[in-house]
């Protein structure tokens, strides 16, 4: 199996450990306490790293978690929050930025990277730093981040059992659906359909689409899909629709059920991913896992390769060396 697919257990394991193994309670950055709990998580990242605030979202119900991606911290950020900045690479310079800034008005950061700038700046200060180990990017290391994530969160919150989570990643490389789909798709734009509560796996589905496939996909969450996106359905377009189902609640299982009827009566370019798994978390690496190397068998079927993406290269280079806004 490619881009290191077949280590997600294993990695996943070994950055639980190292989140829960270090004591962040006990950090203390001048007057700034970790022994706190927090009124809010906020989880700043961009693009790979930036999917695991994403997950985390959906998955710890009951929990005020704030997903950022973007330079500055919003203003309404207070002490009494806890703020997690996630960089794969440790040089994204928005999370940087805003973990820098957090940190100046008193409030409590934790770094998930694999070291860089971010690793430097926060030790030099006396943050915590969970280091995790290297994938070949940042999207193809989401096990590492996230339950590195989950393991410092556990310090501070609920955090549902992971087992699930990781023992269902052995049967997702088994599948043969990521072949199903990747040809299903190919040579049109996919439109994806997901409920509220399992949105990270629709929008970690187009930014792999859009990476390792070079694809571009529409994302349509629902119940908001209700009352704009479906209406695109009207008219023939090169468009194959996707609709990720799982268990959330009784009403968001029955709008997606409506929405896969509906569909239907417009298109017979239909297809349906049931995400398993007993919890949020558990359906979210589910789907995240094989929805991703739907994106590389695409890649294969193109001829192209999944690894470079040179425009954000470009992009990276042109914003290296700027100032943090404000």
């Amino acid at each position: 199996m490619p881009y290191g697919y077949e280590d997600w257990p294993r990695l996943s394991l070994e950055s639980l450990r190292l989140g829960r193994g270090l004591n962040v309670r006990s950090f203390k950055v001048r007057s700034i306490s970790y022994d706190f709990n927090p009124t809010s998580i906020v989880i700043t990242g961009m693009g790979g790293s930036g999917i695991v605030g994403d997950v985390v979202r959906d998955s710890l119900q009951g929990v005020n978690v704030i997903v950022h991606k973007d330079f500055n911290i919003p203003p309404w950020v207070s002490r009494d929050s806890l703020v997690v900045a996630v960089s794969y690479s440790g040089e994204t310079l928005e999370t940087i930025c805003g973990a820098l800034e957090a940190l100046r008005r008193g409030i409590p950061v934790i770094g998930v990277t694999t070291g860089g700038r971010l690793a430097h700046e926060l030790e030099a200060k006396g943050a915590p730093v969970v280091k995790v180990p290297k994938s070949i990017a940042p999207r193809f290391g989401l096990p590492n981040l996230l339950y590195a994530v989950l393991g410092v969160l556990s310090h501070y919150v609920t955090v549902p059992d992971v087992n699930e989570s990781i023992e269902i990643q052995g049967e997702v490389l088994k599948s043969q659906l990521p072949i199903k789909l990747a040809n299903f798709i190919k040579g049109y734009v996919p439109m994806i359909f997901a409920p509220i509560g399992l949105q990270a796996v629709a929008y970690r589905f187009k930014n792999d689409l859009n990476e390792n496939a070079k694809t571009p996909a529409v994302v349509a969450i629902v119940p908001e899909a209700d009352h704009n996106d479906i209406v695109a359905i009207m008219l023939k377009h090169p468009v194959r629709y996707i609709i990720i189902k799982g268990r959330t609640d009784d009403i968001h299982d029955y709008l997606m059920n409506t929405v896969e009827e509906v569909v239907r009566n417009y298109s017979s370019d239909v297809e349906v991913v049931e995400l398993k798994g007993s919890s949020r978390l558990t359906q979210e690496v589910y789907g995240s896992m094989l929805l991703g190397l739907v994106s590389l068998k695409l890649a294969e079927l193109y001829g192209i390769d999944p690894v470079r993406t040179d425009p954000i290269n470009t992009l990276k280079d042109r914003i290296r060396n700027l100032s943090c806004p404000g």
